[in-house]
Order: C-alpha cells, then sequence, then structure tokens
C-alpha cells in the first residue's frame, strides 16, 4: 500500500455536541497570499557571540561536579537534549574549526541564555534566576562530520524539587490500540460546553510517516500533501459543528483553535525518540498532542484548507500562529508586506487571537506565510578519485531527493569540479533528465570520470534545479588533484 493509499484509509468519527464561540472581529481569507518564502541552505554561517560568566568550568574532561549519574548522547546541530522538570539545551550551532558550540538554554521550551562552550570543558548550568545549579554538561568532542558534538551531562537530583503544580484542567485523551488502527477520543471545553471527536488511524500509515525526512522548511509539513484527506476531513466536520450550531463561516475557525489549544504539551523526545523532531499535522493526532512547532503546524494546516489567511510566527525557542485579519480584529499582530497577522498562542486554552504572552511581547519574530506547495531539494554525495600522475580523475554519485510540498518538474543536475579561480570550473557535466520528481522521492545518479590536471587545487559542486523548483547548491571541501 503507497503513502497516498494509505492515509485515504483513515477513518474519522464525530460526536456534535452544542457550542458557544467567540469573535472579536474578522479573519479574513487569503485571496491574496504573500509570495515569499524561506529557503534552508547546507551551508548556512551562524555568527557566534563571545561566551559569558562560566560557573564551575573545568578542562577535566573525566569528571562533572554535579554528584549524579551522567549520561553521553551526540547531538547533531538544531537538535535539543530534554531533561527534567522542562529543562532543556538546544544546539544552534557546532564549529569543528574553533572546536566550540552554541547552545541555547531552554525552560520548557522557552530560550532564557545561550552560551558558548568548548570541547574538553564542563559547564555548570543554573536555573533561569540563576541562583541553582541544575545541571552540568561536558563537551567531549566534535564528531568527524562536523554538524554531530558529543555531550556528557549529569542532573542534579534537587532539580526535581523545582516542579511546579500546573493550575489548569488536564485533558485526557481516551486511546484504543486495535491489531491496525490506534483510535483516539479527544474532548475540549469552550465556555463549559464539551466537544467530543474521534479519530482512528492506520498503524502502518504512522511507521511511513516516521521514516520521512524532518530537513524541510517548516511550511512544508502546513500544506504536505499527503495530509490532504485527513485535514479536510476535519475542516469539514468543523464546518458541520459551526452549521449546525447556528453559527457563520467568520467562526469556524475559533472552533478549530480551541480544539487545537486543548491538546496536551508532548515533547518531542518523550514521543518520537529524538530530540528536535517537527511533526505532520497526522502525527500530532496520532500522538494525541505536540511541542509548540507540531501545534502550530497543525492548526495552521487547518485554518489553511478552510481558506483562512494563516502563516507561522517563528520566535526564540518557540512558535506561534499568525492569522489573518481586518483592521477591525484588536490585538498584536505582525505586519508581512501589508498584510495583518495576528498573533495566536496555540499550546494552551484561552489564548485569543491577538494577545502574546508577556515573554515574547519584545522578541523577533520571523513570519512564514502558507502559501500553495513548492518543490524543495536535497542534495547528497559521495565520490572517490584516482590518479595517473598526470590527471586525476573523478567519480561522483548524487542523490538528489524533493522535500518539499509540490512535484519538481523537469529536474536538472550539475557536477562541477570547481577552479580557486571564480566562476571557472576544471570540468562539469550537466544532465538534463525531463524528470518530475515527486514529493518524498529521491533519484540517484552516477557520474565516471570527471578529470582535473594532478596537483591542481579543487572542490566538487553540485547543482540541481527544476523548471517550478529553486536551484540547491552544496560542495566539499578544497583538496589537490
Amino acid at each position: 500500500m503507497n503513502l497516498r493509499k494509505k492515509y485515504t484509509a483513515l477513518i474519522l468519527t464525530l460526536f456534535i455536541l452544542p457550542v458557544i464561540i467567540f469573535s472579536c472581529g474578522c479573519i479574513t481569507g487569503d485571496e491574496t497570499a504573500a509570495s515569499e518564502s524561506i529557503n534552508i541552505s547546507n551551508n548556512t554561517s551562524v555568527i557566534v557571540p563571545e561566551d559569558f560568566r562560566v560557573n564551575n568550568e573545568s578542562n577535566d574532561g573525566n569528571i562533572l561536579d554535579i554528584d549524579s549519574i551522567s549520561y553521553t548522547k551526540a547531538l547533531k546541530k538544531t537538535a535539543i537534549l530534554e531533561l527534567e522538570n522542562g529543562y532543556s539545551l538546544k544546539v544552534l550551532d557546532v564549529d569543528k574549526q574553533e572546536e566550540r558550540i552554541l547552545v541555547s538554554l531552554r525552560k520548557d521550551g522557552n530560550e532564557y541564555a545561550t552560551r558558548t562552550m568548548l570541547t574538553g570543558h564542563t559547564y555548570s548550568v543554573k536555573d533561569t534566576n540563576d541562583q541553582n545549579i541544575i545541571y552540568s554538561i561536558h563537551v567531549d568532542e566534535i564528531l568527524d562530520n562536523s554538524f554531530v558534538v558529543e555531550l556528557t551531562y549529569a542532573i542534579k537530583p534537587g532539580i526535581l524539587l523545582e516542579t511546579e503544580v500546573y493550575e489548569g484542567k488536564v485533558r485526557e485523551i481516551e486511546v484504543r490500540i486495535n491489531e491496525d488502527t490506534i483510535s483516539r477520543t479527544y474532548r475540549w471545553e469552550y465556555e463549559n460546553t464539551e466537544f467530543t471527536v474521534e479519530y482512528e488511524y492506520n498503524i502502518e500509515a504512522y511507521d511511513t510517516y516516521s521514516e520521512r525526512s524532518r530537513y524541510r522548511d517548516y511550511t512544508h509539513f502546513v500544506n504536505d500533501p499527503y495530509d490532504d484527506v485527513l485535514i479536510s476531513q476535519i475542516t469539514t466536520q468543523m464546518g458541520e459543528l459551526a452549521d449546525d450550531a447556528g453559527y457563520s463561516r467568520i467562526e469556524i475557525p475559533y472552533i478549530a483553535m480551541a480544539f487545537v489549544q486543548s491538546l496536551p504539551y508532548v515533547s518531542d523526545s518523550s514521543s518520537s525518540g529524538y530530540d528536535e523532531y517537527p511533526r505532520f499535522p497526522f502525527e500530532t493526532l496520532y500522538h494525541g498532542g505536540g511541542d509548540c512547532e507540531d501545534s502550530s503546524i497543525l492548526l495552521a494546516s487547518i485554518l489553511y484548507d478552510m481558506g483562512y489567511g494563516v502563516a507561522l510566527i517563528e520566535l526564540p525557542g518557540h512558535m506561534a500562529v499568525g492569522v489573518k485579519g481586518d483592521d477591525k480584529l484588536k490585538g498584536n499582530y505582525y505586519d508581512y508586506s501589508g498584510t495583518r497577522y495576528y498573533y495566536l498562542e496555540t499550546t494552551n486554552s484561552g489564548w485569543d487571537v491577538g494577545v502574546i504572552p508577556d515573554e515574547y511581547t519584545n522578541a523577533d519574530a520571523i513570519v512564514l506565510p502558507i502559501t500553495q506547495g513548492y518543490p524543495e531539494l536535497r542534495i547528497g554525495f559521495s565520490g572517490t578519485a584516482k590518479s595517473n600522475g598526470y590527471v586525476s580523475y573523478v567519480d561522483l554519485e548524487i542523490e538528489v531527493e524533493n522535500v518539499g510540498s509540490l512535484v519538481a518538474e523537469d529536474l536538472v543536475i550539475y557536477a562541477t569540479l570547481e577552479s580557486t579561480t571564480e566562476n571557472m570550473v576544471w570540468d562539469d557535466l550537466k544532465t538534463d533528465t525531463d524528470l518530475n520528481l515527486n514529493v518524498d522521492d529521491s533519484v540517484t545518479y552516477t557520474v565516471s570520470d570527471l578529470h582535473i590536471p594532478a596537483g591542481e587545487k579543487y572542490r566538487v559542486g553540485i547543482w540541481a534545479w527544476g523548471s517550478n523548483a529553486n536551484s540547491e547548491y552544496v560542495f566539499s571541501d578544497w583538496t589537490t588533484a
């Protein structure tokens, strides 16, 4: 059974109860969606700030200064190490040449400090009030691929004493697991009125999702084509809820907002086994919740399918949704190319449109409008070289994957041996494949006997693009033939 067919096997059942919906202005449709997008580069440079005061720093690689069991873990760049009581550490940058990393110290998903850490050193990290040591980190080594750092950490037992009591209402999600499916019953309240929705998911489909790449723009998670059937069923039912209760189209999004806000917080590591793991909407619903990225992606996907203008709002250590609104809607908003996107918090109930938590009021934000899907190419390659003393010959194996949300049309791959002279190459080969590359599909090409005079300096550069896909470029280190 292929991926798309598995999603159509999803069964949705809805139980409808009456509801009262709030409204404070008009959330408008996306008739003229903004066209700007964010592209991720394989060669992004990050400026590492100077380190600030370090507590109990040591260059003794064998001893951590906290009396507790230590653990060792390898983390990729952008990965998150979940600790205890809401504390976590996110790897912002890995610099093998300088033998240092840049990390974000976080509490409940919110950054409260950044730290530059050097390999071979131990750092004691304090709490958000800079009073008590809560864990200790030793930077063991940066692995050969330059994107992975190995850390040894120990948690102080006293951290467990800081657990705060959650004063909100705990929402329980009933789960039934059958041989081939898992069913979840979601219940949420608005103004003391309860809604109940039951969804059944195919376990095999979830297993297929777990194999999909997370290395893609956030917007692709929102308009993922394999979630189309699921999201359309949900939005249809939300519309029926509003219609049966006598509400207009203007008020439908508030039903969806209340639903997503009611989902419990589930960290990436506890549900997926990975520290940084953005989820597709199917996965968030399958798990019965998610972190701020996951709930924002889910809500944005639902609202976009309903025809409303929506954006993801990326903040330091946090993510929320921006809802397109007219000037009658009150509250805080972000202006993006003349469009107002009003802030909406997704990780807890009770947040109105336009209300921003205090810690993010003055934070820098990146606005990612949700538009129609687009292809996004990722390139990987490996190679070998051989020489006869006069000429060196290079063989390459190139893999191109489409991690976007639309088919990449007329794929072209261009392989070069670059010279140190700008815009000059020793040898090159461009392949016009006339291939259409589906979402999550990849293709492998083998290139043989690109040549260069022995003793000359060169590096491998690979380009890939399509008639509807932006070019992607990766390159190797410089070497001598």
